[in-house]
């Protein structure tokens, strides 16, 4: 989002912002700075300062964390959207996760005012907030999550404009784990729209997970995208 011109604020209260970080730089230049093979390389502790320095300045005015780890209210929450629509112009927001803004499971009413109010705020301010929130445990590992598996109120997908899934295939990966020999045309996981107000497309769609980038791929053997530009070049 950020390389599309998105200004992107990430509200995660289950994972430091450090973590955040270390995991995105990760993602954008698809090295892996806990590989053993870097360790004791000074040539490779060079080149992942230069690489932490082109991510920091790749992420100036695209990038912000709001810092604060454990429960938080919602209203704190709104206003903290509100602010970054407001003062910062952030087109994206991203909350992590449901389940930390209102505390109680049953919560219903508190969970169906919450996520109106991020609705209007996305609504007043012409920005996109993604809300992360868990399903019920399923009966098996094997079940493709609906809109219908959500924990909570049913108020929470009725009001949103978008539902999308993510299902990891775990089958796939125990297999893989212990030797077993796998599908290459099976995905890892399934990206899935169970809901789109305001467009015409729900579906699936397939992903390929590359563990050493971090990313997900469109189809095995795709190379993963990196952002990094090596001193060399």
């Amino acid at each position: 989002m950020c390389s599309q011109g998105e200004k992107v604020c990430i509200a995660s209260f289950e994972m430091k912002p450090s973590k955040t970080l270390e995991r995105m730089a990760r993602q954008w230049s698809t090295f892996n700075a806990l590989d053993p093979a870097f360790h004791g390389d000074e040539s490779a502790t060079a080149q992942f300062l230069d690489l932490y320095e082109q991510f920091r300045d790749w992420t100036d005015d695209k990038l912000w964390l709001y810092d604060q780890q454990g429960t938080v209210t919602a209203s704190k929450v709104c206003a903290v959207v509100r602010y970054c629509a407001k003062e910062k112009g952030i087109t994206q927001f991203f909350v992590d996760s449901l389940m930390k803004c209102v505390a109680s499971e049953d919560d219903y009413n508190g969970q169906k005012m919450f996520v109106d109010e991020l609705t209007a705020i996305a609504r007043d301010y012409g920005m996109h907030v993604h809300l992360v929130h868990h399903i019920r445990k399923p009966a098996t590992e094997d079940h493709k999550p609906s809109k219908y598996d959500y924990k909570g109120s049913g108020s929470i997908t009725d009001q949103v404009d978008n539902v999308i899934s993510v299902w990891r295939n775990k089958t796939k990966e125990r297999a893989r784990d212990i030797g077993k020999s796998v599908s290459d045309g099976e995905p890892d996981a399934l990206l899935i729209c169970d809901k789109q107000r305001n467009g015409e497309w729900e579906g699936q769609i397939g992903l390929w997970f590359d563990r050493n980038s971090q990313q997900f791929l469109g189809a095995h053997g795709d190379e993963p995208l990196s952002l990094y530009k090596h001193p060399e070049h």
